[in-house]
């Protein structure tokens, strides 16, 4: 018998489509997608959250955060996934989980920008802490050591999301979406030599 999640909404930003392919293709050459099988996280529903989750919202606070969301003035940021990991952090549910290198000073920025829109707003129970991540498993079978990603797996946030999460099969419905302000300092790049 399945089970329909209850509804949830929170902050995040998902990556584009073609990202979400290539890093998958990664997973597999890894051996990982395979490890995990039916244990891996939608790759559809990959997302980095800024917020944690009110459950079973009611239109009125979905109408909030969209005002909260549309208030938000920060810029993207890139994150560097150099790391996937699995230990055995809570009792029974081992996470999979992509970590990023450091924490950048944008993503800091952003973060701290949806949090204090938040508290402003009255929803300082929803306005936490995240680090730089992307959970690829909430309940893998097995722990796994850090498999070192060289070179890291870029990702520029470029957009904040309010979403809904729910439903059998569990995905996310955007109902809110603000384009992020160009990034300060965005990674260098080597342009051709010749």
């Amino acid at each position: 018998m399945s089970r329909i999640a209850e509804r949830r909404l929170f902050f995040m930003a998902m990556p584009p489509p073609a990202w979400v392919d290539d890093t998958r293709a990664l997973l597999v050459r890894l051996g990982l997608e395979k490890r995990l099988r039916s244990a891996l996280f939608a790759p559809a529903n990959w997302h980095q959250s800024f917020s944690e989750r009110i459950f079973s919202p009611t239109e009125e606070e979905c109408a909030a955060l969209l005002q909260v969301g549309s208030a938000v003035s920060a810029s993207s940021c890139t994150l560097h996934f150099n790391r996937i990991d699995g230990p055995a952090d809570m009792p029974g549910r081992i996470h999979w989980t992509m970590r990023a290198r450091g924490v950048p000073k944008a993503f800091a920025a952003l973060l701290q920008e949806v949090r204090d829109r938040l508290g402003h707003a009255g929803f300082g129970r929803i306005a936490t802490g995240v680090t730089p991540h992307m959970t690829l498993s909430y309940c893998a079978h097995d722990t796994l050591d850090k498999i070192v990603l060289d070179p890291p797996v870029a990702w520029t946030i470029d957009e904040l999301c309010l979403a809904i999460g729910g439903g059998d099969p569990y995905r996310y419905d955007i109902i809110g979406r603000w384009p992020l302000l160009p990034e300060i300092d965005p990674p260098a790049t080597q342009s051709g030599l010749f």
